[in-house]
């Protein structure tokens, strides 16, 4: 520690200036003395990286066998993220150690890891090798070595783009595998691998010439290994040899969990109870164990459009404990109980009281789309609607002619929707939503649904109360809607002329909007013409997907099976919609 004693005796005799300017100049230079040390202001800052001037052994040095390797560089260095950006190929089942002294990175092999012969190794840093002042990167720098008696120069490049939705992602394992079983995924290391960019692309460097087994995985874990459907995966369906450049597209994806489990379940409101599953369940039951229904009337199976959620509406019950069991065709998935709270309790909350209530309430909405039909969601599901109340439909003030002909048909479980004419079909058959999967033959109402189509015309919506009654008995009040309808001039419409070759299955053609959302969606055989009209002004995709087995959905792949998930095919370009403008449209698809 530096520092200075000064001792102040009063009763010595005053110095004279010489001596007092000596000392002053003694203090200062001790103090200057102990200052900081910095570097000088000024100058140029450094912007170049470290340049590499010494190898040991050598750089693409053959018949390798150390078990360290010095590189020297002209600066001192750091290494920085280098879990993240480091890639070794063929990976090592133990990963070699770095350390750095000075200017000097030193790697050093696991003695308990034997490096394959006749290979060529390839450790690239990415960027992690940078300067300690600026933190400059030398960008993707590499160490290469043979173990045999040339260094291998084959290369394999291409993109990995997800199957659904073309969307690329960083950090995709590109894997090339020597030997060709499909379990090997699963078990071994792959011989050579890459990582995908940002844009989907990759690269594999320095191949031994050959045929491999190319698969692509999502590694959530980082083992270099497919753990199942919790990771996402793509493959090549013929082998690839290393030796024909071309570059390759490969469609990543998630196959459909095996096993149904239930994800969640939540008892939030009287009467119903929700579960959430991680796939389609399509057999699924549930049984009571504590309690029997006196009738199919008292319970209520209402599955989302995938069938991966299901609304349980139950009434009547004289418990306060409901236990229930979940099974899925002869297997039991778990057992569950609930607290349950009574009717007259649910009607009396002063939270969330137990009421027939409307949820897309459009009223003094002065955009109302034309040609939008006329549906209205409720809270709890419809059990009956009254044909001798009638629903009144004015617009612009004036009742509309033929009103008695319109009337409340039932949309879905919690639906309904204005129809008009009427008819009944003794030949139509529809699906007992109490057992999925059993259809009952009875007459339907066919009808078709209103869609105001009067540009800037204010309509006025009135239903009576008790014009409709809910699944535990409760009737809706006075409901009154008034709505405005927009000026045919801000829709814009386009006219799609689809040139498609004939094939064993079917087109689904979608048109989208700038986040996915499914706009318009029409089922086609070949080429035909789509008209979409009343489309906002906004900025659309459109989309074609090959649905081969007809069920009308996209359906994923899967490896075992050696199915690839169904093509999906996007418009070239974006489709830009403005007002009052008509837009012709050719689409064709080349096999």
């Amino acid at each position: 520690m530096c520092g200075l004693k000064i001792n102040n005796n009063r009763n010595r005799k005053p110095v004279n200036g010489y001596i007092n300017t000596l000392i002053y100049l003694l203090i200062s230079s001790l103090f200057f003395s102990c200052a900081q040390v910095v570097a000088p202001g000024g100058g140029k800052k450094d912007v170049k990286p470290p340049r590499t001037v010494k190898y040991v052994p050598d750089s693409a040095q053959v018949n390798f066998n150390s078990k360290s390797v010095q590189i020297t560089f002209d600066e001192f260095i750091q290494l920085k993220d280098v879990n993240s950006q480091l890639l070794i190929s063929p990976p090592m089942k133990n990963p070699p150690e770095f350390s750095i002294k000075n200017k000097t990175l030193n790697i050093n092999f696991d003695k308990k890891d034997t490096l394959k012969p006749n290979t060529t190794y390839s450790i690239s840093f990415g960027n992690a090798v940078q300067d300690i002042t600026e933190n400059n990167p030398l960008e993707n720098f590499k160490y290469i070595f043979s173990t045999g008696s040339f260094i291998d120069s084959a290369i394999v490049k291409g993109k990995v783009e997800n199957s659904f939705n073309h969307i690329t992602d960083k950090g995709i394992l590109v894997m090339l595998y020597s030997k060709y079983t499909d379990s090997i995924v699963y078990k071994t290391l792959p011989d050579y691998f890459a990582r995908t960019k940002e844009d989907g692309t990759f690269q594999i460097n320095n191949i031994k010439k050959g045929k491999y087994k190319l698969v692509v995985v999502k590694d959530g874990n980082s083992n270099y290994k497919y753990d199942g459907e919790s990771e996402s995966i793509g493959f090549m369906d013929t082998l690839l040899d290393v030796s024909e450049k071309k570059s390759i597209l490969i469609d990543i994806f998630q196959e459909i969990p095996k096993k149904l489990y239930l994800k969640k379940a939540t008892y939030d409101s009287y009467g119903k109870i929700v579960f959430v599953f991680n796939k389609s369940a399509d057999s699924l039951t549930i049984n009571p164990i504590n309690f029997t229904f006196k009738n199919n009337e008292d319970v209520l199976l209402d599955y989302s459009k995938n069938k991966d959620t299901l609304n349980y509406w139950f009434k009547n019950i004289d418990k306060d404990v409901l236990k229930i069991q979940l099974k899925n065709g002869s297997r039991v998935m778990d057992t569950l109980e609930y607290k349950l709270i009574t009717k007259e309790d649910a009607l009396k909350s002063k939270r969330h009281p137990l009421k027939l209530t409307l949820l897309n309430n459009f009223n003094g909405n002065q955009n109302f789309d034309l040609n939008n039909p006329l549906i209205l969601t409720f809270s709890q599901p419809l059990n009956e609607i009254s044909d001798s109340i009638k629903v009144m439909l004015k617009e612009d003030s004036v009742l509309i002619k033929n009103n008695k002909d319109y009337q409340f048909e039932n949309y879905s479980v919690n639906q309904v929707a204005i129809a008009k004419n009427i008819k009944w079909d003794s030949t139509k058959q529809f699906e007992d939503p109490n057992n999925p999967g059993t259809y009952i033959v009875a007459p339907m109402k066919i009808s078709e649904i209103y869609k105001p189509s009067k540009e800037s015309t204010s309509y006025h919506l009135f239903i009576p109360p008790g014009t409709l009654t809910d699944f535990f008995g409760l009737k809706n009040d006075t409901i009154k809607i008034d709505f405005k309808t927009r000026d045919e001039k801000y829709y814009g419409t386009v006219k799609l002329k689809l040139t498609i070759p004939e094939w064993k299955g079917q087109y689904i053609v979608q048109l989208l909007d700038d986040k996915e959302n499914i706009v318009r969606e029409s089922i086609i055989k070949a080429g035909e013409t789509i008209n979409y009209e009343y489309l906002h002004p906004l900025q659309y995709k459109l989309k074609l997907i090959y649905d081969e087995n007809e069920n009308g959905k996209w359906d994923t792949g899967n490896y075992f099976h050696k199915t690839q998930p169904e093509k999906v095919i996007y418009y070239s370009g974006a489709i830009n919609i403005r007002s009052n403008w008509d837009l012709d449209l050719e689409w064709k698809i080349i096999p």
